[in-house]
């Protein structure tokens, strides 16, 4: 069968690119050529949350969303495994995508932040709200984009970080990009080590066994063939080996090695009002877990995945566009507590977009098929209206899905292969004001996610998941961002963020735990010509432990403090306090996270 959609792949991109000769430059339309679903102009009816200045001021993702963003994300310690939460939805309902492809693991449905660096790309930000219809299985609560940006210009960039701070910990990351107009190269790698012994705020106790040390580097190279079309290369390779942290109560004395390798090849061709990518993309993921960190005796698992995308581009008269794309994945999966096993995935989606000086509409459909479960149509329609130039009211709805993973099918003991695919609808309404210096961004959400997947005790201390909960989650978000120029040569930059989120089991009418109601972000800059001094707020509400909503962690509030100074063109030096009142918290039961510490950084650029 999967011979059949491999060859009806390949016909669709014959088709597709035969057809662009029958269209002719006939009418002057804005220059979208871009065909990436991840492109900016497909989500215009979602408040994205773009990640400004994070090639080189962040070492982890935790610490990138942690200072840029009020969202919510677990994480067993330091350095630990992480994952992150969107609207009150679970870890796997948020999907990482790298360049255009789903980085999820096909074992768990997640991605361990702790293992991938943000460090390099051109682009980052965050799609909230329903997205299966452009990323597929996984992505109810929003998306997570990395971007490498390949531009044919005459250039040559080398940017270098040194960080050392508190824990013994040392973090170097290196850039090095070089291009032509014809030929493009960057090179990007993160080196990480730390001890990670720190201790626990109010307790005589220190993060035994955290230790951890790790690498992430990537190429991404591209050559202009001619006018029309290029060739690209990117790639993402990660290593870590962590100790994993004790808890509050109880030592510990295990150590978890992973492994990640994303690689992507494609070609593009753009001409007049037709545009079209191939991408090819092997990805591959390991896990080894010593139970005893001093024996050699482990369990592994890993998965592979080999993934063909064709995404096409029509731009028609009075500004419709229409894309067209396929996509065509083999997973295979395998490990310790999971026998080989394999399932084929392939997808068909359609986007049409138009828009006037007004209004934008968007109507977008998907289809998956695949081999183990056919996945739902899904589909969403966007509208955003102007009405002005500095108001602007935005909507969608949706349809999206989650199938069940490897480990959910598949584990031994406990996999049900008899899993039902999760069912998602959400809606959102959102309202933008933009003036020069001042900007505020509102959006309502509602959704509501049936044949949930957990895992619950059926006898004894035999465990199996099953679709067992239907939750609704609602909620309000609102950005408040300042930039002005208060005296000469001084300015100031404020970014207030605050989230509501009401998630709640519609079968027991209780919070859902893990889900925070209220978040809240505040970053604070005032710049003075070579100095910037920067204050960081973070408040994150009452979390419960249990289904009863009879436990909880407290709320909590950290302040961090940094001070900047740009030594010339090349150097700029930074002084980081994080957590200066040295407050206690947690995101999971009787796992702290660091209290006061610091960061010394040096930044070099050429």
């Amino acid at each position: 069968m999967y011979k059949v959609v491999i060859f009806i792949f390949f016909i669709g991109i014959f088709s597709s690119i035969t057809a662009q000769t029958k269209i002719k430059s006939l009418y002057v339309l804005d220059s979208i050529h871009i065909t990436a679903l991840t492109s900016k102009k497909w989500h215009k009816a979602y408040h994205l949350i773009t990640l400004k200045d994070t090639l080189l001021t962040t070492s982890t993702l935790t610490d990138l969303l942690f200072n840029k963003t009020a969202v919510f994300y677990k994480e067993y310690g330091r350095g630990m495994i992480a994952g992150i939460s969107l609207r009150g939805t679970g870890t796997s309902h948020t999907q990482i995508v790298w360049n255009g492809i789903s980085g999820n693991s096909v074992l768990n449905g997640q991605t361990d932040l702790n293992t991938f660096s943000p460090a390099g790309f051109e682009t980052i930000y965050i799609k909230k709200g329903g997205s299966s219809v452009s990323f597929g299985s996984g992505a109810i609560g929003g998306v997570l984009v990395f971007e490498d940006r390949i531009k044919f210009d005459q250039k040559f960039n080398l940017q270098n970080q040194s960080k050392l701070g508190s824990f013994e910990t040392l973090v170097n990351t290196l850039r090095v990009e070089n291009s032509t107009q014809q030929l493009y190269f960057k090179f990007k790698g993160q080196f990480q080590k730390s001890k990670n012994d720190y201790p626990y705020p109010g307790y005589n106790v220190k993060n035994e066994n955290g230790a951890y040390q790790g690498i992430d580097y990537g190429v991404i190279a591209g050559y202009k063939i001619n006018t029309y079309q290029q060739w690209y290369f990117k790639s993402k390779i990660s290593n870590w080996d962590r100790e994993t942290s004790r808890t509050l109560y109880m030592p510990e004395n295990a150590r978890l090695k992973t492994a990640n390798q994303y690689l992507l090849t494609g070609w593009k061709y753009k001409k007049d009002l037709f545009s079209t990518k191939f991408d090819v993309a092997w990805l591959y993921e390991s896990f080894s877990y010593y139970n005893n960190k001093y024996l050699e005796a482990h369990t592994d698992s890993n998965s592979k995945r080999l993934l063909l995308k064709n995404v096409t581009l029509w731009q028609l008269p009075h500004q419709n566009k229409i894309l067209l794309g396929n996509e065509w994945q083999a997973q295979i999966g395998e490990g310790d507590y999971i026998k080989r096993h394999t399932r084929h995935n392939y997808a068909v989606f359609f986007i049409w977009s138009k828009n006037n000086a007004r209004w934008l509409t968007q109507l977008k459909l998907r289809k998956d098929f695949n081999s183990v479960q056919t996945g739902p149509l899904t589909g969403a329609a966007e509208w955003v209206y102007k009405l002005s130039n500095t108001h602007k009211i935005r909507a969608n709805v949706s349809h999206n899905f989650r199938l069940p993973t490897f480990n959910d099918l598949y584990w031994q003991p406990g996999g049900n292969p008899d899993l039902n695919p999760e069912d998602s609808y959400a809606g959102e309404i959102g309202y933008d004001i933009f003036f020069p210096h001042f900007k505020i961004n509102t959006t309502l959400f509602y959704i509501h996610t049936s044949n949930l997947i957990k895992w619950v005790p059926v006898s004894g201390d035999f465990w199996q998941p099953q679709n067992f909960e239907t939750v609704t989650s609602q909620g309000v978000e609102t950005t408040i961002s300042v930039f002005t120029t208060l005296f000469k040569n001084w300015t100031l930059e404020d970014e207030l963020s605050l989230n509501y989120h009401k998630v709640l089991n519609n079968e027991t009418q209780k919070l859902l735990p893990f889900t925070p109601q209220l978040l809240g972000n505040n970053n604070l800059r005032f710049s003075y010509r070579k100095c910037q001094l920067a204050y960081h707020f973070h408040y994150q509400g009452k979390i419960y432990t249990t289904t009863t909503n009879t436990k909880y962690l407290p709320s909590y509030q950290l302040h961090d403090l940094s001070l900047a100074f740009r030594l010339n063109t090349h150097w700029q030096s930074t002084l980081s306090l994080k957590n200066i009142f040295n407050t206690y918290y947690e995101t999971i039961p009787s796992r702290p996270l660091p209290g006061r510490s610091y960061e010394i950084t040096l930044n070099f650029k050429l």
